[in-house]
């Protein structure tokens, strides 16, 4: 602990602040799902690990369609065992946080173009549904990803520069300049390895990428100067989470993006149905 709000010294420093211990590392998940519970969406999705039977019970019984985070193959089958209705198959593409939680990280790194149809054969016996997520930017993608047998995708960074987004100035003129190669999979902004644009903290830091506490404790230390950042409309030291695929993004309404993907769906579709 000693050593890490030493390494994050001289970043606060810039900022007038001094690193210290929080009083709270992180929000209290029992008391997030009991919330969850009380609000009984139709829909609720989950990731940093896996929920279990009691719970996914629970949810049923309150009339909620589960979905799962997963990385691996085994990671989609476990979330099959404790009942979820989907999987959520996020290649090494993806932005923001991976969601492994079973074995090795490095080893959990899979495509999502080797990910989404392995995922499939190993749960459409068992009825469970697989969405599709990490690099897919537009209608091409979408039909991709069902052509290897998802059934739905997930995306993320396409939306992150619509006018809705609730993100800083800073943030999203980086993600208009960036590019493929401007992401990196680290563990410098929470502890925990997540994808986002390389900017100075990450080069600062990244020599003592393998001394990072881990999640939560490092997402608690940085997060004041994440948020000093943010309010200076300062990009350094800011997490920038996007996925490889962040060059493709179009500024568009949120509206105007969704009828341009489902356009660029259909005649993608089209195309692959005239050469099978």
């Amino acid at each position: 602990m000693a050593r890490a709000l030493e390494r994050l010294a001289p970043l606060y420093a810039e900022f007038g602040l001094q690193p210290a211990v929080p009083a709270r590392w992180c929000e209290d998940f029992r008391a997030q799902f009991e919330a969850l519970l009380a609000a009984r969406p139709a829909v609720t999705s989950f990731t940093f690990g896996i929920l279990g039977s009691a719970d996914m019970a629970r949810l049923k019984a309150a009339g909620c369609y589960v979905i799962g985070t997963a990385t691996t193959v085994a990671e989609a089958l476990a979330w099959a065992d404790v009942g979820a209705d989907a999987v959520c198959a996020s290649g090494m593409e993806a932005g923001g946080h991976r969601g492994s939680f079973l074995g090795d990280f490095a080893a959990s790194m899979i495509g999502t173009l080797a990910l989404v149809p392995a995922c499939v054969d190993a749960l459409r016996p068992r009825g469970v549904a697989v969405i599709a997520a990490g690099g897919i930017m537009d209608g091409r993608g979408i039909a991709a990803a069902q052509a290897l047998g998802a059934e739905a995708v997930q995306m993320g960074t396409a939306f992150l520069v619509c006018p809705e987004a609730a993100i800083g100035s800073a943030y999203r003129q980086a993600l208009a300049g960036a590019t493929a190669t401007d992401t990196r999979t680290t563990r410098i902004f929470s502890g925990r390895p997540a994808r986002a644009i390389v900017n100075r903290m990450v080069e600062q830091l990244r020599p003592f990428e393998d001394e990072i506490p881990a999640y939560p404790v490092q997402n608690a230390l940085t997060g004041p100067l994440r948020r000093a950042a943010a309010q200076a409309g300062q990009a350094d030291y800011l997490s920038m989470w996007a996925g490889q695929g962040v060059a493709a993004a179009r500024p568009l309404p949120a509206a105007a993006l969704v009828a341009q993907l489902a356009a660029e769906w259909r005649a993608a579709s089209a195309a692959l149905s005239a050469h099978p």
